[in-house]
C-alpha cells in the first residue's frame, strides 16, 4: 500500500500535475442506500515547507450543514486526510473537511485519545474549496496545505519536509447523508475502529521524482 508524492525543491520544482491521482475506492461497512461517489486525492511535498494535498469527490445528494471549526465534520460530505508525519512517533493528525471548507482537526493515537488541534497551537492549516466540472459533472474538493510550523507545534518537534516516508491515508464519507458511505484510499478493517486504524495506514513516499513516477 503505496503512493508517490513528488517533491518539490529550488532546483527541481514540482506541483500536483507531478505526482499521480489516487482513486479514494475502497469502500467498506455499507448500508441501506449507500452510494460510492468517484473521489481523489493528490499529493506532493514542498523542501522544507509543508504537504500539499488536493482532494475532490463527484458526489450526489451533497450534505453540508457543519458551520463551526471541531464540529462533526465527517456528518456531513466529508473528505479527510489522516497523516503520521513524525518518525517514532504514533500519535497522528487528522483534516476532515466539508465541501464550504470547514474543518475539524486532532491528533492523538487512536480514536478515542485525540485532542484538538487548536489546543496546542494556533496555526491553521491552509484549505481552499473548490468545484471542478468533468463532462457534465460537477466534483466538490479542496486544496490542503499543512505547514511545518504547524506538525513542529503539534508534535514538539523540529520538523521539516524532505525525502522520506511517512504513514497515512485519505478518506471520502458522509454519516448523515442521504446516501452514506465510507470510502478509503488504502482498505481498512473493522466498523469498531473506523477510519482511526492507523495499523491500515500506507507508505507516502516523498522523493524528487517529477515526470518520473511509478
Amino acid at each position: 500500500m503505496t503512493y508517490y508524492a513528488s517533491l518539490s525543491a529550488k532546483d527541481r520544482p514540482c506541483g500536483f500535475d507531478d505526482s499521480p491521482k489516487a482513486e479514494i475506492a475502497s469502500f467498506h461497512w455499507e448500508k441501506e442506500s449507500f452510494s460510492r461517489p468517484e473521489s481523489f486525492v493528490c499529493v506532493y511535498a514542498e523542501e522544507n515547507s509543508g504537504i500539499h494535498m488536493k482532494l475532490w469527490s463527484f458526489e450526489d445528494n451533497i450534505r453540508c450543514l457543519c458551520t463551526e471549526r471541531d464540529s462533526p465534520i465527517y456528518t456531513d460530505s466529508c473528505l479527510e486526510v489522516f497523516l503520521m508525519p513524525v518518525e517514532g512517533d504514533k500519535r497522528y493528525i487528522n483534516f476532515e473537511v466539508n465541501p464550504n471548507g470547514v474543518y475539524l482537526s486532532e491528533i492523538g493515537t487512536c480514536r478515542n485519545d485525540r485532542r484538538f488541534i487548536k489546543e496546542i497551537t494556533d496555526i491553521e492549516p491552509v484549505i481552499s474549496p473548490f468545484t471542478v466540472n468533468r463532462n457534465g459533472n460537477t466534483a466538490w474538493g479542496y486544496e490542503i496545505f499543512i505547514p511545518d510550523e504547524l506538525v513542529s507545534a503539534v508534535y514538539g518537534v523540529d520538523y521539516s519536509t524532505c525525502e522520506g516516508i511517512i504513514k497515512g491515508n485519505f478518506y471520502k464519507c458522509a454519516d448523515k447523508s442521504s446516501s452514506p458511505h465510507y470510502g478509503a484510499l488504502f482498505p481498512v478493517t473493522t466498523a469498531e475502529l473506523g477510519f482511526h486504524n492507523p495499523d491500515c495506514f500506507g507508505d507516502i513516499i516523498i522523493r524528487k521524482a517529477c515526470n518520473n513516477l511509478d
